[in-house]
């Protein structure tokens, strides 16, 4: 299984202090990005305040008013040691600076190579009736609650790489993707796509008062970590 990105977003009540954080998130990240842009305010609570990449580790952070996500792409499981200090680190800078964390979600995007996904699939989840020979795509979405304190979310999809040629126009312009016809497309591997999400909005959704705690912050990180594989295996083979 191919690991592609690892993830973590941190939900708060609107916040507005950013210049106040900014110079704490340049000190604490200065040996991963050499640049934060700050952006103006805006009426859209998710519009990115920060954001600040890094291209050759492969990882981005974005801040708005009411949350903070962390990105590390192009990784493998060896990374998830250094993805968890950062996770740690992040929800420390946001407690000692006041801001209070509602919930959290954890997340991998992972895809496994198989000529045959789409069977897979749909063997064991699927009624009958609707699987038939004109059935091309499917994306199957599991939530569990774990232990009446997580969310656990799966998502499977199929998928193709694809090799398309390139057309120009008569004035040397690319035809964009939509326009170009898959008759001479070239099917280099076929696949599916997993998405797996661990987070604490069922405590935040149950518990009067809930906040994200370091505790069940760590808790969420190891069941991330010992549970991925596992559970999208049973999903696959049961």
């Amino acid at each position: 299984m191919n690991i592609n990105c690892f993830s973590v977003t941190f939900w708060f009540n609107i916040y507005k202090e950013h210049n106040d954080l900014l110079s704490i998130l340049q000190k604490e990240f200065k040996n991963e990005y050499n640049e934060f842009n700050v952006y103006d305010y805006t009426d859209n609570l998710v519009t990115p305040i920060i954001n600040a990449i890094n291209d050759k580790k492969m990882t981005n952070l974005i801040m708005s008013q009411i949350n903070l996500q962390y990105f590390m792409d192009k990784v493998t499981m060896d990374d998830f040691d250094e993805f968890q200090n950062k996770v740690l680190k992040i929800y420390e800078l946001l407690i000692n600076n006041g801001v209070e964390v509602s919930h959290s979600a954890l997340y991998i995007n992972a895809d496994k190579i198989l000529e045959n996904g789409l069977d897979i699939i749909t063997k064991h989840t699927i009624n009958k009736n609707f699987i038939n020979d004109d059935l091309v795509d499917i994306t199957l979405k599991l939530g569990t609650k774990h232990e009446d304190l997580f969310y656990k979310i799966i998502t499977i999809l199929n998928k193709k790489q694809v090799q398309l040629p390139q057309k120009v126009d008569e004035n040397g312009r690319i035809i964009p993707i939509p326009l170009v016809s898959w008759y001479d497309a070239k099917t280099e591997q076929e696949m599916i796509e997993i998405s797996y999400e661990i987070n604490d909005k069922y405590s935040f959704d149950y518990t009067k008062d809930y906040h994200t705690t370091e505790f069940y912050l760590n808790k969420m990180l190891y069941l991330l970590h010992e549970n991925f594989e596992d559970d999208i295996n049973n999903v696959l083979k049961k």
